[in-house]
């Protein structure tokens, strides 16, 4: 038997990484339950003893690639953030309604939107069985909460909002809000666009915390993500 070729850490990485994005396409295509390691195998273009190589089992390897979505979510939205650039919307100097405003803009562009609702969606069943993947999924919601509690307690700071009810409630109802598209995203409602999305999540925003004015987004530029 012929030894198996050693790789760089590079490659190693490389691998991987085509192996977990493989397995979120089939779970976003098939769900978790009817996925094989066959077609994930097929899909990295690999084989199965190579999956099994770099991750053991099936249940190993889903439970890789839920939490690799998780992270990358995770870091997505603390992108969001960012002084300079707002996931990929370039930002002009603007208020703090305007920076809440980018990144509501932004919310529905991190990603494939179609597949990233599909793996949220699938993360959150499997969650309940596994409280690995329940530490992932709190992970997202933690950082969304993190997230627009400080730009909204930045805009209580400087006058820009005069909230109607108290942030965490805020919090929470954009929260919901970006999982109900979700949900119909995943389900594949044509009418649910980026643009649909953002402006909804936009007009909520500006009700929830007494921002006054015609909504619009022309002080970013968007960019593709």
């Amino acid at each position: 038997m012929s030894p198996r070729p050693q790789f760089s850490t590079t490659e190693v990485d490389a691998r991987r990484a085509a192996i977990l994005e493989a397995a979120l396409d089939q779970i976003a295509a098939q769900g978790p339950e009817s996925v094989r390691m066959k077609d994930i195998a097929e899909a990295a273009g690999l084989s199965v003893g190579t999956l099994q190589y770099y991750f053991g089992s099936r249940e190993s390897l889903l439970v890789h690639a839920f939490s690799t979505h998780s992270s990358a979510t995770v870091d997505a939205i603390a992108g969001l953030t960012r002084k300079d650039s707002i996931a990929g919307l370039t930002r002009r100097q603007g208020t703090a309604w305007e920076t809440l405003q980018a990144s509501l803009q932004a919310v529905p562009r991190i990603g494939d939107l179609r597949r990233r609702s599909q793996v949220w969606l699938e993360l959150i069943a499997a969650s309940s069985r596994n409280g690995y993947l329940r530490d992932s999924a709190d992970a997202v919601f933690d950082t969304w909460r993190a997230h627009f509690r400080t730009l909204i307690e930045t805009g209580i700071d400087d006058g820009s909002f005069s909230p109607h009810t108290e942030v965490d409630l805020i919090v929470d109802i954009l929260i919901a809000a970006i999982d109900g598209f979700d949900m119909a995203v995943a389900a594949g409602r044509s009418d649910v666009t980026p643009e649909r999305i953002a402006d909804s999540l936009e007009l909520t925003a500006r009700s929830l915390l007494g921002v006054h004015g015609r909504a619009t987004n022309s002080a970013y530029a968007s960019t593709t993500l």
